[in-house]
């Protein structure tokens, strides 16, 4: 059995951004329009959820009381998990992705073997259980790469945040000679040069990050939350995202590595899409790679017409209704018509 979990807010919501506004974050909070903002292609997600992955046993839409009006809530294996519905109150409200995805394995009725999806994240082509697990462990490239951080507020402090637990709790030698071929992969293809390049050093120096559709186990968060509940705790306290003193989901994905609970796959197998360099629309009507993320930016000075150029190709590839969309919506829009 195989869950997909997706998070998802509408930044433009009101009542929402009321709440935001109701509390006053430091100095580090991270502002950005692009980090609440909603393209509005949430259904061709759901539509390409069941066009190419129609095996999925169910679906958790995770989102802090929003729900877009369009959803089928009746559909047989969509949970629409409200934050409060998982989340400790303690934590409560938030507005960093950080304690909202460190504590998905609380959903309830969640299965050990899950697929998270931020809503940036879309299948364009059919895939297999298989792509994602295999003997029940997750298919991922375990590359080594080293952290770099570009300025202050860069994700990159997460990340070594994240991997002084890694190295605090496991050393990357044994790790390796446990597993060398898991680690030194022909599959890795001409990425396997980053992990060759690091393999003197002592520790591990970081991984490469796909930003794509992510395999998790439930079990893995429950193992990090044993062992470093402490920080986790701390963490989700922070209703901003902090840069300094926060881990993030990073943390579980190479826990699992550090553990060998992992399969090789190929670094291929998607495509991660910088909207201001690539051709986004090009890219989902080409065929060529079964999933993407599409990477939002602050620096995006003609929005509107490339988020309708993005909606146009979307439309074209998944043109058919899905059955998480609500017919009664299209009665709705007739009457106004009328």
């Amino acid at each position: 059995m195989i869950d997909f979990v997706i998070t998802w807010v509408d930044g433009a919501d009101p009542a929402w951004q009321k709440k935001r506004a109701d509390y006053h974050p430091g100095s580090r909070e991270d502002a950005g329009t692009a980090r609440y903002r909603d393209w509005g292609l949430l259904r061709y997600w759901f539509r390409a959820v069941e066009a190419f992955a129609p095996w999925v046993r169910r679906v958790y839409l995770v989102t802090d009381g929003q729900c877009p009006p369009w959803l089928n809530r009746a559909r047989p294996g969509l949970v629409v998990a409200d934050h409060r519905d998982f989340i400790p109150d303690r934590y409560l409200p938030t507005f960093s992705a950080n304690p909202i995805e460190l504590n998905l394995h609380r959903l309830e009725g969640l299965a050990e073997q899950f697929v998270f999806f931020n809503d940036d994240m879309y299948l364009l082509r059919p895939v297999q259980p298989e792509d994602f697990f295999r003997g029940g462990l997750p298919v991922d490239d375990a590359l080594l790469s080293p952290v770099i951080v570009t300025h202050k507020n860069d994700i990159g402090s997460i990340a070594l945040n994240d991997m002084c637990l890694i190295n605090t709790h496991f050393e990357k030698r044994h790790t390796i000679r446990a597993a060398p071929f898991k680690w030194l992969c022909p599959r890795y293809g001409p990425a396997l040069l980053r992990t060759l390049c690091l393999l003197p050093w002592r520790h591990f120096p970081g991984f490469y990050n796909d930003h794509l559709p992510q395999p998790f186990l439930k079990s893995s968060f429950e193992d990090v939350w044993q062992k470093e509940g402490e920080v986790l705790d701390e963490v989700c306290t922070h209703r901003f995202r902090d840069y300094q003193r926060d881990v993030n989901q990073w943390l579980i994905r190479y826990w699992q590595f550090a553990q060998n609970r992992f399969v090789p796959g190929s670094p291929a197998r998607g495509k991660d899409l910088d909207i201001l360099r690539q051709d986004v629309a090009g890219h989902i009507l080409g065929g060529k790679s079964r999933m993407i993320c599409i990477n939002d930016s602050d620096k995006i000075r003609n929005f509107e017409d490339i988020r309708a150029d993005v909606e146009r190709a979307f439309q074209k590839l998944l043109p058919i209704r899905s059955s998480f969309e609500d017919d009664r919506e299209n009665e709705s829009v007739k009457e106004e018509k009328l």
